[in-house]
């Protein structure tokens, strides 16, 4: 049995689904035959959706985003609700401050950027708007890495896997 086989086994079944949360938030769009195939260009975008996601800074409402995602752009589901689990309790602080630090280089790398914030801010409120754009900043930079990382590496993935055990072809049937 193979890999996929045994990915396919673990998953819920359509009964299981409809006595779940998904089901009672989003409906019969959940159980769409597209949001659980197993195929490269589903499987990338399922990965590279969640990744994304992951390092927003929205711990709480992950998976939903992600589910909400994969509602609209019609990819793996499994996939992009694993994917978000990147940020963890235990990952989430160091991909926090990777993200502020980046987002504070990045945004004080543009001339005037803090001095145009801080016009938009009350006094004291300046440094919280201006940690939270460098926050945000951060996040999204490293969310669209880690996208477009995460979906050619599982495209080139699964391109070698079917390189290097290639499914035997059936012989045409002849026609009467």
């Amino acid at each position: 049995m193979g890999l996929r086989e045994s990915i396919l086994r673990r998953l819920p079944d359509r009964n299981r689904l409809r006595r779940s949360f998904l089901y009672r938030v989003f409906g019969k769009g959940i159980l769409a035959r597209d949001l659980w195939h197993f195929d490269a260009r589903s499987l990338a975008g399922g990965a590279a959706l969640g990744l994304f996601i992951a390092f927003t800074p929205t711990i709480p409402f992950q998976m939903l985003l992600a589910c909400v995602g994969v509602l609209y752009f019609r990819v793996n589901l499994p996939i992009a609700l694993l994917a978000c689990w990147v940020t963890n309790p235990l990952t989430a602080v160091p991909i926090y401050m990777t993200a502020w630090r980046l987002g504070h280089f990045v945004l004080y790398a543009i001339p005037y950027a803090d001095e145009y914030i801080a016009a938009y801010a009350a006094a004291g409120r300046g440094r919280i708007i201006m940690g939270s754009f460098c926050l945000w900043t951060g996040c999204l930079i490293l969310g669209t890495v880690a996208a477009v990382v995460g979906n050619v590496l599982i495209r080139w993935l699964w391109k070698g896997a079917h390189l290097a055990h290639p499914r035997r072809k059936r012989p045409k049937r002849s026609q009467p």
